[in-house]
């Protein structure tokens, strides 16, 4: 799956310092490229800087991406171009800057940290740090991937017009529900396929919209709507994914959207070469006040080890400034 999506980028090196990058139609979002997918075409590009240009640095892992949506991404073939300035060249770690731009205009600006997770550069001690509240187990992922009934755990896709990519991803969603304000838990695979660090990348904005959820008004990415959809649907079929279809007309019709201000993720560790097959993620959000709102994500393997922790800012705005109406004139 990992390759899937790297295709999708179909990333290509011009000079030491630029790229290019293709934006595929499975990446839409209403009128905008998906924050998720522009994440991983940055991680990707800088992890591809990392491992020629700056090959002798020796530091080919991402510890820390953050990134500034400046500017909504359009779908397009080409034209898409990521410039590379090298900011600090260090021992441990190095610092880049990466500017994603269409037709001359700065759609993204990120900072990427690297590292090589191969060197220890200091000391490391247990915390007493835990997921409050705790999840459920983890599910029996060959009795899932075989359409066995899990006890805890209610296997679902998502199709339609809105990120038509996530067809490709299989989520398990808490048997019993949401139940704590601001917490939603789940599992996901690529379709049992190896993710990548690029993949998590994306992953960390494959998530309930926390906004929704958290105002339960019914919108296509409300957890609770969802939820209530795939309880209904395993009564009758249980064990077999239940296929969550939105359109483009009730994303124009939904009260809200969430438009992401600010990215950051830091990696924990270096994936196995291999990549990993099923990835938990808690999604929180501590406070939606007057359209503002942050969320957490913390995504770990199936040993519930760490891999990466992930922060947005996020504008809570009218939904038809993505999926309808005129586009608002920037003024950047």
């Amino acid at each position: 799956m990992a390759n899937i999506l790297r295709d999708q980028i179909n990333l290509k090196q011009t000079s030491s310092h630029t790229y290019t990058i293709s934006t595929h139609p499975e990446w839409a979002a209403g009128l905008a490229l998906h924050g998720g997918c522009v994440a991983a075409a940055i991680h990707h590009a800088a992890s591809t800087h990392l491992s020629t240009t700056l090959a002798a640095q020796n530091q080919p892992d991402i510890l820390t991406l953050h990134i500034e949506f400046l500017r909504a991404c359009d779908v397009r073939e080409n034209g898409s171009v990521v410039t590379v300035t090298d900011l600090k060249l260090g021992l441990g770690t190095s610092t880049i800057q990466l500017v994603l731009s269409q037709s001359g205009k700065t759609k993204v600006l990120a900072l990427a940290t690297s590292t090589n997770f191969d060197k220890p550069v200091g000391p490391s001690a247990p915390t007493a740090w835990s997921f409050h509240p705790p999840p459920k187990p983890a599910p029996d992922f060959a009795k899932v991937l075989a359409h066995q009934p899990d006890e805890n755990w209610i296997p679902a896709r998502i199709l339609g017009d809105v990120l038509p990519f996530t067809h490709r991803i299989l989520y398990l969603n808490p048997r019993e529900g949401f139940k704590f304000d601001g917490v939603c838990d789940a599992w996901n695979t690529a379709n049992g396929e190896p993710m990548d660090a690029t993949f998590l990348a994306f992953m960390t904005d494959i998530i309930p919209s926390m906004s929704d959820t958290l105002l339960r008004n019914g919108g296509l990415y409300d957890a609770h709507r969802r939820q209530a959809q795939a309880m209904q649907w395993d009564q009758e079929h249980p064990g077999v994914p239940v296929k969550l279809v939105n359109t483009l007309k009730e994303a124009m019709e939904g009260t809200f959207n969430n438009f992401t201000v600010t990215l950051d993720i830091e990696f924990k560790r270096r994936l196995p070469k291999e990549g990993v097959r099923w990835v938990f993620e808690r999604t929180a959000t501590r406070m939606l006040e007057d359209g503002r709102m942050d969320v957490d994500v913390t995504i770990c393997d199936e040993m519930m080890a760490i891999l990466c922790l992930s922060r947005q800012v996020i504008l809570v705005l009218d939904a038809k400034r993505r999926f309808g109406g005129k586009k608002p004139q920037s003024t950047l």
